[in-house]
């Protein structure tokens, strides 16, 4: 797939880098939302999907939705047969790599003490000939910086839905036509529309630079919202 660097406002720099497909465990997003929303009532905005509502209005269900901590791990409870994946697990937090197994995954996930905020998401490279694990079905486009074992940081959720580093434009007019675009799960439908927007946000001065790659994120189909 195509990684995209900008580090000078407008100026993106395109490199072939191909991710490895990997399992993320990331915050259920009304747990995330609950938890935000002290905050954004402080100065509230109707605009985008920002926190305003005692519900959430819209939903996102991409990459960024702060997974479990190193301090979490370490407080996390492995059985003595599971020595081997606690190491894996160690291992791939403090070294990145990526886990890919979901039997794995789902190994760490339930051996949290909170496991009950957090679920698993799957993430490839956009137009990769890859399939999804049995069970997980195509959630919608994201935009994030390579995706790790808690997820990754989104231009999607940081600008139009928990704005936590850059935000957005105060009035929600910007990127009102891209908001109109996202699915019912806060991702881009289709690959042309996500590139389009990181584009947009990418020639505004006071957005976060870095490197991008546009993913297909997968949730448990029991958790997908159908697209109309």
């Amino acid at each position: 797939m195509i990684e995209y660097e900008c580090y000078n406002t407008g100026i993106i720099v395109e490199r072939i880098r191909n991710f490895p497909s990997q399992f993320s465990i990331v915050r259920k997003y009304d747990v995330a939302y609950k938890e935000e929303l002290p905050r954004f009532r402080k100065s509230p905005l109707h605009i985008y999907g920002l926190p305003f509502f005692d519900e959430p209005e819209h939903v996102y269900l991409g990459l960024d939705r702060r997974g479990p901590s190193i301090f979490e791990l370490r407080k996390a409870v492995f059985n003595d047969n599971q020595k081997t994946l606690r190491e894996k697990i160690e291992k791939g937090v403090f070294f990145n790599e990526p886990i890919i197994d979901e039997t794995d995954a789902n190994a760490y996930l339930n051996s949290l003490q909170s496991k009950a905020v957090y679920e698993l998401v799957w993430a490839k490279n956009s137009g990769s000939i890859e399939k999804a694990p049995s069970g997980y079905g195509f959630l919608g486009f994201d935009i994030t910086y390579a995706p790790e074992y808690d997820g990754a940081f989104s231009i999607i959720c940081d600008c139009m839905f928990i704005c936590k580093w850059h935000g957005c434009d105060a009035e929600g007019t910007l990127f009102a036509e891209d908001f109109a675009k996202l699915n019912k799960n806060g991702l881009f439908h289709d690959c042309q529309s996500a590139y389009d927007y990181m584009v947009k946000y990418l020639n505004e001065d006071w957005s976060e630079s870095g490197n991008y790659g546009i993913f297909e994120i997968y949730g448990k189909e029991k958790e997908i919202v159908t697209q109309p």
